[in-house]
Formats: C-alpha cells, structure tokens, sequence
C-alpha cells in the first residue's frame, strides 16, 4: 500500500535550496539454524520458519540548502545462525542491530543494521537524523517443523508511522513475540514461560540483543533490528521447540506532517521536508502478501522499484547444505540531486555527500 503526503514550506525552493530524493532500504537479518549438531531435523520444506526479517524501504523528498554535508550510512546485514563459528552468538549487522545466541542445537541470527541519512554536523543520532530504513529482526533457531512462523519482523507495521513489525514464533513455550521498534519507544523483548531466558528490549537505533548461551537443547531467539527505535529480541524457548524471531527497527522521516515521534528533532533551516511515500510491508510467504504460509518476511518491499538493484535488504535463509544460517543482505541508499541522474551507494558503512 502506497500512500502519497504532500507539504511544501514557504520558501522552499528557493535561496539556495536544492531537491534530493532519497530511496534507502535498511538491512536484513540473519537466518537461524535449525540444528547445528545434526541433520535429522533439517528440512528445506519449511527452512522459511528460520529466516531473517527484511530490511524497510522508504522514500522521501527534501529541498536541502546547498553545501549542506549529509552523512549516509548503509546498514550491514546480520549474520546468520554459526556464521562466525559452531557455536558462536551471530553478531547483529551495524549499526544497531542486536546479536543472536545458541544452545545446544542451533543458533539464531543477527538483527540488521539500520540504513540512514543524517545532518553530518549533528551527527549520526537522533537528533541528526533526516531518514532511516529499520534493519529485519533475526531469524530464530529451532527444528524444522511447519506450523507457523519463527523468523524475524521485517520492515514496517501498517499505520503508516514505520513501526517495525514483530518477531514471529512458530510452535514453543513463550508468551509474547518480540516487539519491532515503533515511532516513540523502543520494542520490547519477548517473553518467556520458562526459565530460559526473555528477550531484551531494543533502545535508541539499537536492537535488542538475544540472551546469550542457554542451557536447553532448542530455541535461540533472534536479535533485534537496528532503527529509530529498535526492535527486541525473541525469547528463548524453554523445551523443545523453535526460540523467537527478533523484531525488526522502526523507520523515520524528519518533520514529516502528522507525525510525532519521540524524540521529535527541531526543524532546521537547511533541511526541510516536501513528500514521502509509504511502502508498507505486509505479511506474506514473499513479503507482497501473496503465499502466506508461515508468516515469512524476508523479501524487502520495493524490489520493483527502478532504483532497486541486486537483493539489498533481504533476510538471511538457514542453509540446508550446512547447519548455519546465512546472512542477511545489506542496505542500499540512492539519491538524486535537482533533475540529475541517480546516485548510488552500496557499501556498508558511512559516506559524506555535500549538496551541491
């Protein structure tokens, strides 16, 4: 669902000011395992019940004064479920995303790092910011059985403020799923019924990060996507089943109309705002709402965009060739200057760009 918002400040346009369109997709997280011991419960029928959340799409119009420095930072996808070794707790992508776990059978993922756009002489926080595309929630670990979902949220809720959306958990013993980051508040962890370990909170442009080793046999929750807010963490489970997906980040637009966030950065004179497009993410086996069984959302919105290239922002899948999870895919930014051509950047980490 596409919705079209329009403001125009006075003088927007003029002394200097020049229009940049933004189109930048956060990261995605990584994909649990669904037995790094063993084969007898890897299945490629249901290896969606592990995957990584998908990384937000959003997109937005400025008129920036021309000069201005804007740092652009691409997000890193988080690893995946034994990426870093057998065992080892999968390190969430940067910046933000929470880190996954393991236990005695499998290992969860990472959360994606966020995809941002900052005033670069306010710095790369909150009050900096002029645009961020949430990271995916980590794909929990677990057998692989059908009958629901354990993988990480992916990009935004419905409403139309860029709440992540919520871990998924498929069978298990937890009593809520892992919150995505939302437009004022951190998500918080999810919760379990046992002694095994809740899932932690996320905070500021961080993700949650998953409680470390657990001493069960199954069911390591997944860390939480990097954002605005970012998402929480999934529980582990206390038995014999699938942990919980990580929740994914909160995405933002500075000075967007109708829009509340907390904190609510100042406007500035160098940077104001004329339009955006929603790119919700729904629910669906494929991210577009179609094929639905388990809930999966490791395929990004946009990727029929004209600016999409590659596979920026998918979640990472588990690997029915090994016992690890695979990695999520990092972010992409591309921006566009006046009626020029578009730009591209596809490299993780930070670049300063001067408005020219």
């Amino acid at each position: 669902m596409c919705i079209r918002d329009r403001f125009t400040s006075a003088g927007a346009g003029a002394g200097g000011m020049v229009s940049v369109h933004f189109k930048i997709w956060g990261a995605g997280g990584g994909g649990g395992s669904e037995n790094r011991n063993g084969n007898s419960y890897r299945t490629d029928s249901y290896a969606s019940t592990n995957e990584g959340g998908a990384g937000s799409f959003v997109e937005a119009t400025y008129e920036i004064a021309a000069g201005t420095v804007l740092k652009m930072v691409v997000g890193e996808g988080g690893k995946g479920g034994g990426q870093n070794g057998n065992p080892s707790t999968a390190a969430g992508g940067q910046p933000g995303g929470g880190s996954g776990t393991y236990c005695g059978n499998d290992m969860s993922g990472g959360g994606g790092g966020y995809t941002g756009i900052f005033i670069e002489s306010l710095g790369q926080n909150q009050n900096g910011a002029i645009l961020i595309a949430g990271g995916g929630g980590g794909g929990a670990g677990g057998p692989g059985y059908p009958g629901g979902q354990a993988n990480g949220g992916g990009g935004w809720s419905s409403g139309n403020k860029g709440d992540g959306n919520d871990g998924g958990q498929q069978h298990g013993f937890h009593n809520t799923v892992a919150r995505g980051g939302n437009y004022n508040g951190a998500g918080t962890g999810g919760i379990a019924n046992t002694s095994q370990g809740n899932g932690a909170s996320g905070s500021g442009m961080n993700g949650g990060n998953a409680v470390g080793y657990h001493n069960n046999g199954w069911g390591s929750g997944g860390g939480g996507g990097g954002g605005w807010y970012g998402g929480g963490s999934g529980a582990n489970d206390g038995n014999s089943w699938d942990g919980g997906g990580g929740g994914a980040g909160a995405s933002f637009w500075r000075n967007r109309p109708s829009y509340s966030p907390t904190p609510n950065p100042a406007a500035v004179a160098e940077v104001v705002y004329v339009s955006h497009t929603d790119h919700e993410q729904q629910y669906g086996r494929y991210g577009d709402g179609s094929n639905p069984g388990y809930n999966s959302m490791r395929m990004p919105v946009g990727t029929g965009d004209a600016q999409y290239s590659g596979d920026p922002g998918w979640g990472g899948r588990f690997n029915t060739s090994g016992w690890v999870g695979l990695e999520g895919k990092h972010g992409r930014i591309a921006y566009k200057i006046g009626t020029g051509s578009w730009n591209y950047i596809t490299a993780i980490g930070s670049s300063n760009v001067t408005i020219s």
